[in-house]
């Protein structure tokens, strides 16, 4: 029996092929879109005012993250772009280690689609928070959603916003947001947003 040659690792067309995969996992869905300008409040008063606007003035957000969710006793990492398009409409790209689609999640109103398909309790917390994923989506991006949230709010954002069972920190408190984990229960995601973009 013959066994195949160890590729030689030194050899152009390995070190090209290395080189192609780590710029494709570099490049994983890099959103496109002019920057989101912080708030500039200098009270809590200012900043509740500046994020009422921007939400009335909402045109859509896109942000390329790093998430991190312990569901279940068992925890996945991995990079995703979110893209809000408004109070309504959503979508979730999630990627595999490599830059490659791992799943696609779209969401009009409360109605959701995934591919491939998923158990329909992975979205439990949005029907404990009585918001849509889309509105979800925006408080995941430092917007509060309108309705009866207990909010936390500093100057520079929310600290914290909390419905239904469902709690999101802001650290720090900013928008856009910077890092956001979001406790339901036993569950935990911690969001780390690399870069955020307006359409």
């Amino acid at each position: 029996m013959t066994r195949s040659p160890i590729p030689d690792l030194g050899s152009p067309r390995i070190f090209a092929l290395i080189a192609l995969v780590a710029v494709v996992a570099c490049r994983t869905g890099r959103p496109i879109g002019i920057a989101v300008v912080p708030l500039t409040a200098t009270t809590r008063e200012e900043a509740i005012a500046q994020l009422n606007e921007r939400r009335a003035q909402f045109h859509g957000l896109k942000s390329l993250m790093r998430v991190r969710a312990t569901r279940k006793g068992q925890t996945q990492s991995f990079r995703a772009q979110l893209v809000v398009h408004d109070d309504q409409r959503m979508e979730l790209i999630a990627y595999t280690p490599v830059g490659t689609t791992a799943l696609k999640m779209k969401a009009n109103g409360s109605s959701v689609t995934t591919d491939p398909i998923v158990p329909p309790d992975s979205f439990d917390f949005l029907r404990d928070a009585d918001l849509t994923p889309a509105e979800i989506a925006m408080l995941l991006l430092g917007l509060p959603p309108r309705g009866d949230m207990q909010l936390e709010i500093a100057p520079s954002g929310l600290v914290s916003a909390t419905k239904g069972g469902i709690t999101a920190m802001f650290d720090p408190p900013a928008f856009p947001a910077k890092h956001v984990v979001v406790i339901r229960r036993g569950d935990r995601v911690e969001i780390e947003h690399l870069e955020v973009v307006s359409e």
